[in-house]
C-alpha cells in the first residue's frame, strides 16, 4: 500500500530523484515534459512537411541540423507524440548500422519490426494493424460493412484490401503477404493457432527474412532452394512503397525519422543516403526526415560523402534549430519542475504549494537563474538543463546537511555551497561512459522492435568494435574482415568475420565468425554447411546465434551439419548463445563511439566546463574499465580465450515479486512520474532492508518496471543507468 503524499514524502522525493538529470532524448515515445513554444515555428514547418506528404502524391525530404544539444531529438520527439494523435506513422530510427549493400534491408526490417511490433502473439495492437484496418474503412472498400471479428467481416477486409491493392501494388507482390498478416492477425484473436503463424510468417517476409518451405506455404507461396524472400533492393523497395502508400490512404502518412546519421561510418552514410535519396524519387506520400549536427553534415556534404543530387533531394527541406532566449530556457526549466511537482500541489502539500508560489523556480529559484543569465544573449536547452541539475544537487546536498524543516526555512540558503574535490579527467570519462552503456542497452531492452534480429546488423556491430583494437593495446586480435554481402554472393564464404590473432606462443590462430538469425530451420542448414566445409582458412570456427529471440532451428540436412560442428571439438567450433542484451550491448558501445564523431558527447570537468569527448578517450575509457572483454563474443576475439555465454544468474529477490508490481503502481497514481532510484529508496525504507542491499533492490525495481513496461501497464524511459518511470496514458 502507498502511504498519503505528506512534506516528509516531498522531501523524499527532492533526496531522491533529479528532473534533470536526463538532458537528451533517448525515447521519441517518452512522456517527458516538453514546452510548445520552444523551435514552435520549426514543429510547425516539420508538421506541414508531413500534412503536404499525406495530401499529395509526392515524397518529401527534410533536413533537421542544428549545434549539439540544441533539440533537434526533441523536436522527432514531439513530432512523435503529435503523430499518436491519429495524426501519422512515424518511425524512428537511430544507429543505423549494416554493411552498405544490405543496409536498405536492414532500413525495411527495422521499419517492418517498429510497425508490427516484436511480440507475435499480440499484432491485434501493433501499427501496422492499425493501417490495413484504417485503409480500408477511409477508402471505402468495406462498402458499408461494420469492422467486426467475424468470419464474414474478416474475409470483406481481405476483398477490400486486394481491391485497394490492384491500384498501388500492380504487380500483387505485397498485398497478398499483406492480406495474410491482416486476416492471420484477425483469425488468431479468435484463438486460432496457425493463423497467429500465418500472420507472423507475413511479417518475416515483409521484413526481407528468408522464410522456409514450411512458411512460404502459410503465404501459399513456394520456396525454392534457397528459401522464400525479397530478391534485390527494387523488391525491398516496393515493399516501403505500398507501406507509404496504405499509410496515406489511412490518412496516417509514413514518416520515416533517420536520427543523428553523422554518428555513421562514411561508407553508411553515402549508403544510407543514396536509398533514401531512391526512396523519396519512387516513392509516394512518404516522409524522410534526416537529422544531424550542422556542422558533421555539411561536411558529409561538402566531402561528397553525401552525393550532390541526394543532398538536394534528402534537404528538400532545410529545418535549422538555432539556440533559446533566456526567457525560452526559463520556461523549459518552468516546464519540467511544474511536472515534477505537480502531484504534490494537487494533493495540497501546504509547504509546497507555499513555495512555488513565491518561486515559480522553487526549489531551484529563480535568483540563481539569473545570475546564470547574466549577460547571456543565447544558449542551448541541454546548458539551461545541466545547470538545473547541478543546481538541484546542491539543493539535494544542502537539504542532507540542515533537515528539511531548517532547509525550507532558510531556502534558498547559501548561494556556493562548499566546493567538490576535483576529480580526475578519466575518472568522469569512465563514469560517463559507463552511464551512457548501460542508457542505450536499457532502451534498447525497452523498445526491442528497434533492433530486429539481424545476421548483418551483428556483424557489422561486432566488426566496427573489433577493427578499432587491432593491433592495439594487450588485445591479440591482429586484423578482421568483413565478408560483406557483395562479396558472399552465390558462392558465399562460410563467415561473415575473420580474425586473426596472435596467441602468446607466436601462433597465429585464424577464426571464422558467422551469425544466424535464421527464423527456420531452411535458412540455417546452407550457413551451417558451409561451416563444416571450410576445413581450409580456418583453424577455429564460431557459430552465434540469438538465443532468447531467433534459437537455433534445424532440420535434418542442418542437424546433421551442426553434429559435425562439434565433433571438432570446443577448442575448434564453439556456438555462442547471445541475448537480447549481448546484442543490445554491442549496439550501445557502437553507438557511444558514433557520438563522439557528431562532437554530441560531452562531460563536465572541471565543474562548470563542458567539453567533448573523443573517439580516442571512449577507445581509453573501454581498456581502462574492461568493457569489450566483459562482452562474451568480444572477448572470445581479443583475448583467445574460450568464454561460455552467461545468462542472468542473479539469484530471485526475497520478497513477492507482485509485492513490488503493486508498490509501483501505487507510487506512480499520484506522481507524474519517478525515477527507479526513487522507487527504490521508498520501497527499501518501508521494507527497513539493510543499505548494503540497497543495489539488489533498485536492479530489483527496475527489473519489475521494465516488465511493466513490456506489459503495457507503464512507461519506462531509459535515464544513463536508472530508469525514469510513469503510468501510460500520462504525459
Amino acid at each position: 500500500m502507498s502511504e498519503e503524499p505528506t512534506f516528509e514524502r516531498f522531501l523524499a522525493a527532492v533526496r531522491g530523484t533529479n528532473p534533470f538529470r536526463s538532458h537528451r532524448i533517448t525515447d521519441v515515445g517518452g512522456g517527458e515534459a516538453t514546452v510548445e513554444s520552444i523551435h514552435k515555428s520549426a514543429f510547425t514547418k516539420l508538421v506541414r512537411v508531413v500534412q503536404d506528404a499525406a495530401k499529395e502524391p509526392v515524397s518529401i525530404g527534410a533536413l533537421l541540423i542544428g549545434a549539439p544539444g540544441v533539440g533537434k531529438s526533441h523536436l522527432l520527439a514531439r513530432l512523435f507524440q503529435w503523430a499518436g494523435e491519429d495524426r501519422a506513422t512515424v518511425v524512428y530510427l537511430h544507429n543505423i548500422l549494416a554493411s552498405p549493400e544490405r543496409m536498405l534491408r536492414y532500413v525495411l526490417n527495422a521499419t517492418v519490426s517498429d510497425l508490427a511490433g516484436h511480440r507475435g502473439s499480440d499484432y491485434t495492437q501493433s501499427r501496422l494493424y492499425t493501417v490495413l484496418n484504417r485503409a480500408v474503412i477511409r477508402t471505402g472498400a468495406l462498402k458499408g460493412r461494420r469492422m467486426m471479428t467475424g468470419p464474414k467481416e474478416i474475409e470483406a477486409r481481405k476483398e477490400a484490401l486486394a481491391r485497394l491493392g490492384a491500384k498501388i501494388d500492380p504487380q500483387n507482390a505485397v498485398i497478398p503477404v499483406l492480406n495474410a498478416f491482416l486476416t492471420g492477425t484477425s483469425h488468431a484473436s479468435l484463438g486460432d493457432a496457425g493463423a497467429e503463424k500465418r500472420a507472423q510468417a507475413a511479417v518475416l517476409w515483409l521484413s526481407g527474412e528468408t522464410l522456409g518451405p514450411d512458411e512460404a506455404r502459410l503465404l501459399d507461396q513456394a520456396a525454392g532452394e534457397d528459401g522464400l524472400a525479397l530478391a534485390d533492393d527494387a523488391a525491398v523497395e516496393r515493399v516501403l512503397h505500398v507501406l507509404a502508400h496504405l499509410c496515406a490512404l489511412a490518412e496516417l502518412p509514413l514518416v520515416l525519422c533517420l536520427d543523428q546519421i553523422d554518428n555513421l561510418d562514411a561508407e553508411a552514410v553515402r549508403a544510407l543516403m543514396s536509398y533514401a535519396h531512391a526512396l523519396l524519387d519512387r516513392a509516394k506520400h512518404l516522409v524522410v526526415i534526416v537529422s544531424g549536427v550542422k556542422q558533421s553534415m555539411l561536411s558529409l556534404r561538402t566531402g561528397e560523402v553525401i552525393p550532390a543530387a541526394a543532398w538536394d533531394r534528402i534537404a528538400e527541406r532545410i529545418l535549422e534549430l538555432h539556440m533559446v532566449s533566456p526567457e525560452e530556457a526559463r520556461a523549459i526549466l518552468e516546464g519540467r519542475l511544474d511536472a515534477a511537482l505537480s502531484g504534490f500541489e494537487e494533493k495540497e502539500i501546504e509547504e509546497v504549494i507555499a513555495a512555488r508560489k513565491r518561486d515559480r523556480l522553487f526549489p531551484l529559484g529563480s535568483a540563481w537563474l539569473e545570475r546564470r543569465l547574466d549577460g547571456v544573449q543565447e544558449l542551448r536547452p541541454r546548458d539551461a538543463i545541466l545547470w538545473a541539475r547541478d543546481r538541484w544537487e546542491a539543493q539535494q546536498d544542502r537539504l542532507a546537511a540542515v533537515g528539511g524543516k531548517r532547509w525550507l526555512k532558510e531556502w534558498p540558503g547559501p548561494e556556493d555551497g562548499p566546493k567538490p574535490p576535483p576529480v580526475k579527467l578519466e575518472d568522469v570519462i569512465d563514469a560517463e561512459v559507463k552511464k551512457k552503456l548501460v542508457e542505450g542497452t536499457t532502451r534498447r531492452r525497452l523498445q526491442q522492435a528497434s533492433l530486429p534480429p539481424d545476421e548483418d546488423n551483428l556483424a557489422s556491430l561486432t566488426h566496427h568494435l573489433l577493427a578499432r583494437c587491432a593491433g592495439k593495446g594487450a588485445s591479440t586480435l591482429l586484423s578482421v574482415e568483413h565478408a560483406t554481402a557483395k562479396k558472399r554472393g552465390k558462392t558465399a564464404p562460410a563467415h561473415h568475420l575473420v580474425a586473426k590473432e596472435k596467441r602468446a606462443d607466436g601462433v597465429i590462430v585464424t577464426t571464422g565468425v558467422t551469425f544466424l538469425c535464421a527464423p527456420s530451420g531452411h535458412g540455417a542448414r546452407l550457413p551451417l554447411q558451409r561451416m563444416v566445409e571450410d576445413t581450409k582458412h580456418t583453424d577455429k570456427r564460431i557459430l552465434v546465434t540469438d538465443e532468447e529471440r531467433r534459437p537455433l532451428r534445424l532440420g535434418g540436412a542442418g542437424k546433421a551439419a551442426y553434429d559435425a560442428l562439434c565433433k571438432l571439438g570446443r577448442q575448434r567450433f564453439l556456438h555462442l548463445h547471445l541475448d537480447f542484451a549481448g546484442h543490445a550491448e554491442l549496439d550501445s558501445l557502437v553507438g557511444l563511439l558514433g557520438a563522439t564523431r557528431s562532437h554530441d558527447l560531452e562531460i563536465e570537468h572541471p565543474r562548470g566546463q563542458y567539453r567533448k569527448v573523443t573517439e580516442a578517450e571512449v577507445l581509453a575509457s573501454f581498456e581502462r574499465q574492461s568493457l569489450l572483454l566483459a562482452h562474451p563474443l568480444l572477448r572470445e576475439l581479443l583475448t583467445e580465450e574460450l568464454v561460455k555465454g552467461g545468462g542472468d544468474s542473479t539469484p530471485p529477490p526475497a520478497w513477492d515479486p507482485q509485492q513490488t508490481r503493486e508498490h509501483i503502481m501505487a507510487e506512480l497514481s499520484w506522481r507524474l512520474g519517478l525515477m527507479a532510484k526513487e522507487l527504490a529508496q521508498i520501497f527499501a525504507s518501508r521494507k527497513k532492508l539493510h543499505e548494503k542491499r540497497f543495489p539488489e533492490v533498485w536492479s530489483h525495481i527496475k527489473k519489475t518496471a521494465q516488465a511493466l513496461h513490456d506489459e503495457g501497464h507503464v512507461h519506462a524511459t531509459a535515464t544513463d543507468d536508472d530508469l525514469f518511470v510513469q503510468l501510460r496514458g500520462k504525459k
